[in-house]
């Protein structure tokens, strides 16, 4: 399931068009909870509950327009002074400007009633909404803050990522051409599906799975052109790929990790299995690749890949906090990656 952008409801100006909507809202629940004499009915009773939304209203915008921007700037001397202010200006004149606004409804209305706000307890409204606007305020900055960080984050990671795709098929394909190989075409087709791929695709958040799989199944291609004849390689998909999404270029990591590091014992031929299924709204990528127990481990400092590895891990940690379990077990004579990735 392709996972929606909730914070563009407020950011401008999509954020105005959600106030209004909370508002219509705010005033459809005071009018169906709310208990009122039966004499309240159209223009009056309309009227009547539109003035007592000003009750909210004005604390809660005046708090967010003149004290918040203090509080963020961390001037808590002038937010105090300007607040302590603000909360003596409502209590005393709010009063009086709701008022204004009930004879103004009298005057082009036929109602019946107005607010008696010497009943009401506009000290409390006051404080209470200022405090409830800040914390509500503060909470969504926080959140979009975040995930401008996390996207940040991401495309700074992915910048790691894709030039490493194309260093390699690059060489792939200054290999072939110095051989003279016949298979140079076919290289050259599925590195032009592998770029446009990168260039395009991969700069939204989410990208179907079907294409995803596509571009795995392309780089296995290109791979086996270049080492059909010294690997064994395994490629088995199963399951329906249709209407799933999934962050761009996460798999192929561990995919290529395989292909960079296989080895084997003298006498046995390499392989590379790997291994993906789609069910149950989960996703489960194995990657199987041989290993010679007699050759060195590659130190951690000169093991480019090892960043790609590291990256992959980073953005599932940002992207599917919670939704993912990776194992990486390393034995005598292989290395296998299980990644499983909840998609719902």
């Amino acid at each position: 399931m392709k996972k929606s952008d909730w914070t563009i409801l407020f950011t401008w100006p999509y954020k105005v068009y959600t106030q209004l909507l909370f508002w219509l809202l705010v005033f459809s629940l005071y009018i169906l909870l709310k208990e009122y004499p039966q004499r309240m009915h159209g223009a009056t009773l309309i009227c009547l509950v539109f003035q007592e939304m000003l009750e909210l209203a004005i604390p809660c915008y005046s708090q967010n327009l003149l004290v918040l921007p203090f509080l963020k700037r961390r001037k808590w001397i002038a937010a105090i002074v300007i607040y302590l202010a603000q909360l003596l200006v409502l209590i005393k004149l709010l009063p009086y400007l709701l008022n204004a606004a009930g004879q103004l409804f009298v005057f082009f209305f036929p109602i019946t009633d107005t607010v008696d706000w010497r009943e009401e307890h506009i000290a409390f409204s006051v404080v209470a909404f200022t405090v409830v606007a800040s914390f509500t305020k503060t909470g969504l900055d926080r959140l979009i803050r975040d995930k401008e960080q996390k996207e940040n984050e991401l495309r700074h990671l992915k910048a790691h990522l894709n030039p490493h795709f194309l260093f390699n098929t690059l060489n792939n394909l200054y290999g072939l051409s110095v051989a003279g190989s016949e298979n140079l075409p076919g290289l050259m087709l599925r590195l032009s599906d592998l770029l446009r791929y990168s260039l395009y695709d991969t700069n939204q958040h989410y990208v179907s799975l079907q294409k995803e799989t596509g571009y795995i199944c392309n780089y296995v291609a290109l791979e086996r052109i270049r080492l059909s004849d010294e690997l064994q390689i395994d490629l088995h998909m199963e399951g329906e790929m249709g209407g799933h999404y999934i962050a761009p270029l996460l798999m192929i990591v561990y995919i290529e990790n395989a292909f960079k590091h296989f080895s084997a014992a003298d006498g046995r031929r390499p392989f590379i299995k790997i291994m993906l299924s789609v069910g149950d709204g989960s996703l489960r990528l194995n990657v199987l690749n041989s290993v010679d127990p007699a050759r060195p481990p590659v130190p951690a400092s000169k093991d480019k890949g090892g960043l790609g590895l590291e990256n992959a891990r980073q953005r599932l940690n940002l992207i599917y906090p919670g939704q993912y379990s990776l194992k990486i077990n390393k034995g005598p004579e292989s290395f296998e990656t299980d990644l499983l990735i909840q998609l719902t």
